[in-house]
């Protein structure tokens, strides 16, 4: 890439237009790294709260949703929410388990995913072993 597009000297843009949600936009400078060598690069972003230098923004996502009670209020089905394999088996056929609870472990993406019961009962059927090859909405286990 070449460096010059980068030069320190470079005149600052012009202010552009608001953006099309009537949103106001800032001029702010941020650090970017290109082939191992660091640069200052001004851009127009929608006027935010800036981030303390040295830190990333944060991004919500949402987070999966519990059920209110102990009794649970899930359907008993418990699915795949991602392709991957399994690698573990954390409860057998008869247990008794609580909303939350890990019950399976499916590894996807090289990251390891905590499959946890939605709700409480008695894990009735167990249709899966370390080492299975499952797809998103392949049932795992039935929970009653």
């Amino acid at each position: 890439m070449d460096a010059s597009l980068f030069a320190a000297d470079a005149a600052a843009a012009p202010a552009p237009a608001d953006g099309e949600d009537g949103e106001n936009l800032v001029e702010r400078t941020v650090p970017v790294e290109v082939d191992g060598r660091r640069f200052s690069v001004r851009v127009w972003l929608p006027d935010a709260p800036a981030v303390p230098a040295g830190r990333t923004a944060a991004v919500a996502r949402p987070r999966p949703k519990l059920a209110a009670t102990s009794s649970g209020g899930g359907s008993g089905t418990v699915t795949a929410p991602m392709q991957g394999t399994i690698v573990q088996v954390l409860v057998e056929v008869g247990a008794q388990v609580e909303v939350g609870q890990g019950i399976l472990v499916l590894e996807a993406m090289k990251m390891e995913n905590h499959i946890n019961a939605e709700r409480a009962g008695e894990v009735k059927e167990i249709r899966v072993a370390a080492g299975d090859s499952v797809g998103t909405g392949d049932v795992l286990a039935v929970i009653e």
